[in-house]
């Protein structure tokens, strides 16, 4: 109750200011005052129809309890409703009389809104104080108000009709509100307010009374049950004495006889003879007795069982052990056998690993000649300065290989340079790669050095005679070896800045002002085929360049590295992703960002192919 007379203050003196009070929803405070309620008449109902009420008399002081109750909540729901009708800002009578006041003022007249704003004065002044004083101000201003609207003569007769309407209106919801707010209740001294007051306080009197009696009728069952208690144990403590001497009696007597039965069984030997049966007077003992006596028998039966068991595994342990010492002497033959071939594979590891270490140092070797025969990247660096070449051999040598030359000429006593540069990859890796791009080496250089030749689409024709020449001529279908490689051969001319290229399915990409330009690749390898005929064409396109154009070159190791987070191949699609990030920055902090992502790449995954990534800013 007192929760519930809380939460009423609480919906009178928060809610009303809220805009969803004015609603026809329910507040939650006013959800919550209805669920109290039902709580309330949910124990009054128990009250009356409990037993103690009854028996006790209380039935009078519950029904006044619950019709005060029904007073207290009768008079919240008309203070609800007062409260909703009086309103608040825009709400009820307050927003009526807030709109009429509005409307006076917009009449573009200085002693109207004057008056007007006394109005507003005397009403603020009301709704705050609650005091009747103002009411009376109210109403004499505005019969001031009126008169002085009569005797202007600047105001047209229509204005004049309108305005002494919004008046009565206004004044006439004023005193609504004065009537309202008396009914309420003036600061709580009367009215609805103080009524709810007392109606609470006479609940709260009534259960004070109920509640101290109820203490009296607890006292004196509490009382009633103490005496009832101790007679009744007092009675069960002397059949309990009783009882527990008889059954002692019983018990003891049964007790002995089993224990002299067991004793007996005991000592024989366990002998079945031996049990002397006694009846027992207590049926329960007595089964034991008989229990007793079938479980000794059961033990005779299984001793003797297990005692002609026991004979005949001793039989079969004692030739299984000679079975074993057998077996002993034949694993410590075959123990001598695994020493020996033990000695035999210890001497075959030992020649397999100096067979290994000459094979590395042959690889070695090789990887010296290897990096003998090629330009190296210091070269790279003097025929282009802002440049890079990334190279990462699968195993200690590699099938991909790069080659560059430099002719310098002069025209009108300027000197100019033309540089043809090569990358290539060649099929395979390892040591069949590593071959394969000797024989490329070889036959470039004897091209491009010895021949003069500087055309690329020439260079591919004749690079691809003679590794067919070299793998295929005059040698039967089966025996030829359909290796070859993918390349590139570009030649830069310094004087007109112009780039002649043919590549054979090399990847590659030319970057301009973030621009990748596609440059023209042939779908075709150097080497022999058994699809096209081999008959093949390679031919020199050209390209107009711009200072700042970047040329990257890829074999296809780079892109087809497997690892990130799901395993999957690098792609040329992250290539160009990455080229995009990079390209700006100076080649060689690119070269370093390209060993860090592959390596990022790749992970604890191997390598699958040789790797070769140039790179060229003209």
């Amino acid at each position: 109750m007192l929760e519930t007379n809380n939460l009423k203050e609480d919906i009178l003196v928060r809610d009303f200011n809220d805009s969803g009070f004015y609603t026809s929803n329910l507040t939650r405070p006013e959800n919550k005052f209805r669920t109290l309620n039902r709580k309330i008449n949910g124990y009054i109902d128990y009250l009356e129809h409990s037993e103690i009420t009854r028996s006790q008399g209380l039935g009078t002081l519950i029904d006044n309890i619950e019709a005060l109750l029904d007073k207290y909540n009768r008079n919240y729901n008309e203070l609800i409703y007062l409260y909703k009708l009086k309103g608040f800002k825009d709400y009820g009578l307050e927003g009526k009389m807030r709109n009429y006041a509005h409307e006076l003022f917009d009449y573009n007249e200085r002693n109207v809104q004057y008056y007007c704003l006394i109005l507003r004065k005397h009403e603020k002044d009301f709704l705050v104080r609650k005091d009747l004083t103002y009411v009376f101000n109210f109403n004499a201003v505005v019969k001031t108000l009126i008169d002085y609207i009569n005797n202007q003569k600047s105001i047209a007769p229509h204005d004049k009709n309108k305005m002494i309407t919004t008046i009565y209106f206004y004044e006439k919801h004023f005193k609504m509100l004065a009537r309202i707010d008396s009914k309420m209740g003036i600061k709580g001294k009367s009215g609805h307010l103080n009524t709810s007051k007392l109606i609470f306080d006479g609940i709260a009197a009534l259960i004070e009374k109920a509640d101290n009696q109820l203490k009296i009728i607890e006292v004196e069952h509490k009382e009633k049950l103490k005496r009832s208690t101790l007679l009744v144990v007092a009675i069960l403590i002397v059949f309990l004495i009783t009882t527990i001497v008889i059954l002692t009696q019983l018990i003891t007597k049964s007790i002995r006889s089993i224990a002299g039965s067991f004793t007996n069984y005991v000592n024989s030997g366990f002998n079945y003879e031996a049990i002397i049966y006694r009846r027992s007077n207590v049926k329960e003992f007595n089964a034991i007795i008989i229990s007793f006596l079938k479980m000794a028998k059961e033990i005779n039966i299984f001793t003797n069982f297990f005692r002609e068991k026991v004979h005949e595994r001793t039989l079969a342990i004692n030739q299984q052990k000679d079975e074993i010492l057998s077996q002993q002497l034949q694993i410590q033959d075959q123990y001598q056998a695994l020493l020996l071939k033990n000695n035999e594979l210890n001497a075959q590891k030992q020649l397999m690993s100096r067979k290994n270490e000459e094979t590395q140092q042959s690889l070695r070797y090789a990887k010296r000649i290897q990096k003998a025969i090629q330009p190296g990247s210091a070269r790279f660096k003097e025929c282009f300065e802002d440049s890079f070449v990334f190279s990462k051999a699968k195993d200690v040598i590699s099938g991909d290989f790069y080659l560059v030359y430099k002719e310098l000429y002069r025209v009108n006593e300027q000197a100019y340079k033309k540089v043809t540069f090569i990358a290539s990859d060649c099929t395979g890796h390892g040591v069949p790669g590593a071959i394969m791009s000797v024989l490329g080496i070889n036959t470039i250089n004897k091209l491009v050095t010895e021949l003069k030749n500087s055309d690329p689409g020439r260079i591919l024709n004749l690079l691809n005679k003679d590794i067919n020449q070299a793998l295929a001529h005059d040698k039967k279908e089966n025996d030829i070896v359909a290796d070859g490689m993918d390349i590139a051969v570009f030649t830069f001319d310094e004087e007109s800045y112009t780039l002649h290229y043919s590549i054979a399915k090399f990847s590659h990409y030319l970057v301009r002002d973030s621009q990748i330009i596609q440059l023209k690749s042939q779908k075709m390898s150097i080497g022999y085929s058994f699809f096209d005929g081999n008959v093949k064409n390679f031919e020199t396109s050209s390209i107009q360049l711009q200072k700042g154009d970047c040329l990257y070159l890829f074999s296809d190791g780079f892109g087809d590295q497997f690892g990130g987070p799901l395993n999957k191949k690098y792609k040329r699609k992250n290539i160009r992703h990455l080229i995009e990030k990079i390209y700006r920055q100076p080649m060689g902090e690119q070269k370093q960002i390209f060993k860090s992502e592959f390596v990022t790449w790749k992970r604890a995954f191997h390598q699958i192919d040789d790797v070769l990534v140039m790179g060229i800013r003209f």
